[in-house]
């Protein structure tokens, strides 16, 4: 096989890595070379975290004015090569792997000055909207291109303050940020809103200059009734996370604590009052365990498969330790409304 084929075939591995697996992965193939070593490593920054949590990449701290990344050691691994191995996959074992940790620090340290605001208050509506194309015209690096920055961001956590960010998701679109401030306002008001006073709301508070169609466009991203169906949303709107796809990477970010969750598809489905996107409220002393169950095969809820199967799920979670009182009143309210359970709460479990 050609060398260049091999050598992207390990680097492709190597990107796809969970960082537990990736760090296992490093220490096998130090163990491995250590007998007959042919590099030489040293540091690429000599503050090492010691204790991290499960299944994060690193750390930001923020010390005085300025934050910093701290990670494993073996995210802070460079190598040097002394001579050439006989083997052809340790060399490009050893090539890739200091590029990946090159790589990963060159995302990190642009991005605690990119997204300054967004480490400052974790608020996600401060994040600098920026895709991956733009990231890389910005902040360009040997070797670093679209599909292996894509590839290292759906695979690496961060920890900031005792929460979990998937690196993925601090690299919004325009679109995505304001949707998501357009949420934030509506939530704010205690009345409907039509899309123009919104429209000025952006504008003036935000300086975001968008047309009403562009408003009505966000709220159906974000699954936030038109204005004439406002009404159509519960009372615990506000409690609420913020929509997300249901996919095993989503997982990290839901707690595993008691609470209520909702189940939707990117389309509406027609119930006796109106229509509705929504098809299933369920309850759990543990959502991600629960949330989880409905990744794989043989899910109890035959409509719940139907619709994993034919659509793109997504879900969204009320962490309460009333959850047992809120799934019924939601389940009250959604019957009053549509004039009907949603369509997988009408499915009995299978046995």
């Amino acid at each position: 096989m050609n060398r260049r084929i091999v050598g992207q075939m390990i680097l492709a591995n190597i990107l796809e890595m969970s960082i537990d697996k990736y760090l296992n992965y490093v220490d096998r193939f130090i163990t491995i070379t250590s007998a007959a070593p042919f590099y030489k490593i040293y540091h690429i920054d000599k503050r090492i975290m010691t204790m991290r949590p499960r299944g994060v990449t690193g750390v930001v701290v923020r010390e005085a004015d300025e934050f910093r990344f701290y990670s494993p050691k073996y995210i802070k691994l460079n190598f040097e090569l002394l001579w050439e191995p006989g083997n052809i996959k340790l060399k490009y074992s050893m090539n890739w792997i200091k590029t990946k940790n090159l790589f990963i620090y060159h995302i990190m340290n642009n991005l605690l000055t990119l997204q300054r605001n967004f480490w400052q208050t974790q608020d996600r509506k401060r994040l600098v909207p920026i895709s991956l194309k733009e990231f890389l015209e910005e902040y360009p690096f040997l070797y670093l291109d679209v599909s292996r920055l894509s590839r290292l961001l759906n695979n690496n956590w961060i920890f900031l303050n005792g929460a979990k960010y998937l690196l993925r998701d601090l690299f919004w679109s325009t679109r995505k940020v304001h949707a998501c401030i357009m949420q934030h306002v509506i939530r704010q008001q205690q009345h409907r809103m039509k899309e123009r006073k919104i429209r000025d709301i952006l504008k003036r508070d935000y300086g975001i200059n968008i047309s009403v169609r562009t408003t009505c466009n966000y709220r159906n991203s974000v699954h936030i009734p038109a204005y004439n169906k406002d009404y159509l949303t519960n009372p615990y709107d506000n409690g609420f996370s913020r929509i997300r796809t249901l996919h095993k990477k989503s997982l990290p970010m839901i707690p595993k604590r008691t609470g209520v969750y909702e189940i939707s598809i990117n389309k509406d489905i027609k119930y006796q009052n109106f229509a509705s996107r929504v098809i299933y409220f369920g309850r759990s002393i543990n959502l991600r365990n629960r949330i989880q169950s409905y990744l794989y095969d043989n899910i109890k809820n035959a409509v719940i498969e139907y619709y994993q199967k034919s659509y793109e799920l997504f879900i969204r979670y009320f962490a309460t330790y009333r959850y047992i009182q809120v799934e019924e009143e939601l389940l009250v309210r959604f019957m009053d409304k549509f004039g009907s359970l949603p369509v997988a709460n009408k499915c009995p479990k299978r046995k």
